[in-house]
């Protein structure tokens, strides 16, 4: 039984935005290979190019097929498949466009030098393509390009005439009539520079394994595909809306979608908030006799009981979590040393920042009242409290944040008021 297509369905748009999405995603694999010096860019010298840091140029043109064979494979490339030989056409009229300042054989040849030009396509390799395997014997320096070129005008043109097949024929002939008019030269120059790829499918795997070669674990790729795969299809959306050229530099790409990789390397540690045992005597905390000292909390308060069970908890979150995500391998040690530098970085400006006028007030020799050193350290101490840490760029809360500085407090590694050092007597402790 034939398999008749209705109209919709011949008229349908899958074909041919299959071919814009095997464009782009052959793009994406490209973006992740780009290295430090490089730009690629989409739609704007071919349908893909690359500027090499070494001044050359890589361009690429892309044909893709949904036609397969009759084991449903996707099918050989044809001698004289059209869309190849109307791509070596163009490249042909780009190489010698006077338009663009090339009017001499040697600006062509210049151009050509500096120049990949390279044919990807999901179509198959084959041995009955002839001209594939005499293209493989050029490459390997086993047949001269007067060779090469007399068989692609004696095996397509005159055939071409010959069978006289129509509108497409005439198209071909003209295609090959452009590229062999040109001289030994400039065509042995032209084919050493051309690359056809062949059976390059299945473009989601290769992108997701060059994703695994970035180190990102099994379990992350698919979510760095996904994050990396959105953000770059609506930023190529912006840029067209805007009229802007779809070019990036490695630079850029570093910039925009880094973090795209970051969070894939990284799993976000979750915060454990059970199983919290408070200590026997929670009022004899140094951080507590620290808060006291400011006045932030009192014994004749009401809640001062809640209060202290509430911080201590912070606390305790703070050290068991560290701990435990140590043990377990989601952090190092370098990740909790850093924690710690940040936290007092942090700690270091706020207070650096509430005492200044106390600082002044020293310099000049002039005193400084109890009041004066509460109302300071009370400023430092809710400034502080505002501060959000990280570990490798992820934002830990408030509640975790805060209960570092309590530990920190704790250890007598932060402080709330100016002379702290001293009345904490901390080398004695």
């Amino acid at each position: 039984m034939r398999d008749i297509k209705t109209h919709d369905q011949t008229t349908a748009a899958d074909n041919t935005s299959i071919g814009f999405d095997y464009q782009y995603f052959y793009f994406l694999y490209l973006i992740l290979g780009l290295k430090t010096g490089e730009k690629i860019g989409l739609e704007v010298k071919d349908d893909i190019h690359i500027e090499h840091q070494d001044g050359f140029q890589s361009l690429l043109q892309l044909k893709h097929s949904v036609r397969t064979n009759v084991k449903g494979q996707i099918i050989n490339l044809r001698e004289s498949d059209t869309d190849i030989w109307k791509t070596i056409f163009n490249w042909t009229k780009i190489i010698n466009d006077v338009n663009d300042n090339r009017d001499t054989e040697e600006k062509h040849l210049d151009f050509i030098k500096n120049t990949k030009f390279i044919i990807v396509t999901n179509k198959s390799s084959n041995d009955n393509n002839e001209f594939l395997g005499k293209f493989k014997t050029y490459k390997n320096g086993s047949l001269e390009i007067n060779e090469l070129t007399n068989f692609i005008n004696e095996k397509h043109i005159l055939e071409c005439i010959k069978n006289n097949a129509g509108a497409k024929n005439n198209e071909l002939v003209k295609y090959l009539k452009e590229l062999l008019q040109q001289s030994d030269t400039w065509l042995k120059s032209f084919f050493d520079k051309l690359e056809l790829m062949l059976d390059e499918d299945d473009l989601i795997s290769r992108i997701k394994m060059r994703i695994k070669e970035k180190m990102i674990p099994e379990e992350q790729i698919e979510s760095v595909f996904e994050s990396l795969n959105s953000n770059l299809r609506v930023d190529n959306y912006i840029y067209v809306k805007k009229d802007k050229k779809i070019e990036y530099t490695f630079d850029d790409l570093y910039r925009k979608y880094r973090k795209c990789f970051i969070l894939g390397r990284t799993n976000r540690p979750i915060i454990n908030r059970s199983n919290i045992t408070l200590p026997e005597n929670i009022y004899d905390q140094e951080f507590v006799e620290q808060l006291e000292d400011i006045e932030i909390i009192a014994s004749s308060d009401e809640d001062y009981q809640s209060f202290i069970i509430e911080k201590t908890i912070l606390k305790l979150i703070a050290f068991t979590n560290l701990e435990r995500w140590r043990q377990q391998g989601e952090i190092v040690t370098t990740d909790i040393n850093r924690l710690k530098e940040l936290a007092r970085l942090e700690w270091k400006n706020i207070f650096d920042a509430t005492h200044y006028n106390l600082t002044k007030k020293k310099r000049r020799g002039l005193n400084i009242d109890e009041e004066e050193l509460i109302d300071s350290a009370v400023d430092c101490y809710y400034e502080t409290l505002k501060v959000k840490l990280n570990i490798d760029e992820f934002e830990l809360d408030s509640d975790f944040s805060n209960g570092k500085y309590y530990l920190m407090s704790e250890k007598l590694e932060v402080g709330w008021i100016y002379d702290w050092k001293e009345r904490y007597a901390i080398e004695n402790k």
